[in-house]
């Protein structure tokens, strides 16, 4: 398959159900990134070697496996790295952003394969995590759905749909970073070696978006977020952090443990817009509520295709 500009961006939650008992380590994006690719590779080798091997434009993410249980007892088990059960008589489930749009189709295609093998032979294992096997129960796309975190769109329509939106003359964003969040910040060759960055400061989350964007849209959309003005923007401290309900957290890895935050952070987006220059482009705070819309599919952040990164706007 040819590595087509992506058109559409999808978020689908994928219900799964375990074929028995057993336990999983609570923080498996690893295991759910391998998997996810072991399952493509069956479907699709050229597709999984593309995804595997480049992965230098990250086109999809995904998130832990999320268990049936409080927000507190999960946090409690990732921080001490306690298994947790796996019932068969509940649903786990697995978030999937696809940023290519060539990806839907192989899925659904893949889907409805699984599915009449399933009806034809028996229940057979949909995915391998760790030692556990798990059924498919269902794959879910509507926006409206009331978990919030599905839906799908196109470049061109968030860029129509930013067009339109009215901005006021300091306008509120309040979003949620769901799950473990970091920047990794600094390189080898300096003296102080590299690091996580452990809040989520405009110069970290909308300068990575703009390459994020850069990098997916399509040609004739590409040029339409500016780093150098959205740069210059947070630099005149154009947007502030309004307010926050963070707190650090970390989970374990399968070789190390990893350190971020979780929890919203609001955006202040300062005025008055900056006119645009040409016909078309769009004032550095139309850029900047684009990105974050962008982030519902993207992520924000170190290793958004293994679970870390997830955000929304509320």
């Amino acid at each position: 398959m040819e590595t087509r500009t992506p058109e559409r961006l999808y978020a689908l939650l994928i219900k799964l159900r375990p074929l028995e008992r057993g336990t999983l380590m609570p923080f498996s994006g690893e295991l759910i990134h391998a998997a996810w690719l072991e399952w493509i590779r069956a479907a699709a080798p050229d597709v999984a070697g593309m995804l595997h091997d480049g992965n230098r434009r990250r086109l999809f993410t995904c998130s832990n496996l999320h268990f049936p249980f409080p927000a507190h007892r999960l946090r409690e088990a990732e921080r001490a790295n306690v298994h947790l059960p796996l019932d068969p008589e509940k649903v786990y489930t697995i978030r999937m952003t696809l940023l290519l749009g060539d990806l839907f189709p192989l899925l659904y295609h893949s889907l409805m394969y699984c599915s009449t093998k399933e009806a034809g032979a028996g229940k057979q294992p949909f995915m391998r995590l760790g030692k556990q096997n798990f059924l498919l129960e269902e794959v879910i796309s509507s926006p409206e759905d009331t978990s919030g975190w599905t839906g799908y769109t196109s470049f061109a329509r968030l860029v129509e749909r930013v067009r339109n939106v009215h901005l006021k003359p300091e306008e509120v964003l309040e979003g949620d970073f769901a799950s473990l969040a970091a920047f990794h910040r600094g390189n080898a060759s300096s003296p102080y070696g590299k690091h996580y960055a452990l809040l989520p400061l405009p110069c970290y989350v909308f300068p990575w978006l703009a390459r994020r964007w850069q990098e997916l849209a399509p040609p004739e959309l590409a040029g339409i977020v500016r780093c150098e003005q959205i740069e210059r923007y947070i630099a005149d401290e154009g947007v502030v952090i309004e307010d926050h309900a963070l707190q650090t957290h970390r989970v374990q890895f399968n070789h190390h443990p990893q350190r971020g935050f979780l929890g919203s952070c609001t955006y202040r987006l300062r005025g008055p817009d900056e006119t645009p220059g040409e016909a078309g482009e769009l004032s550095v705070r139309r850029q900047l509520v684009l990105l974050l819309w962008l982030a519902f599919y993207t992520g924000i952040g170190y290793k958004t295709t293994m679970g870390m990164g997830q955000f929304r706007l509320r």
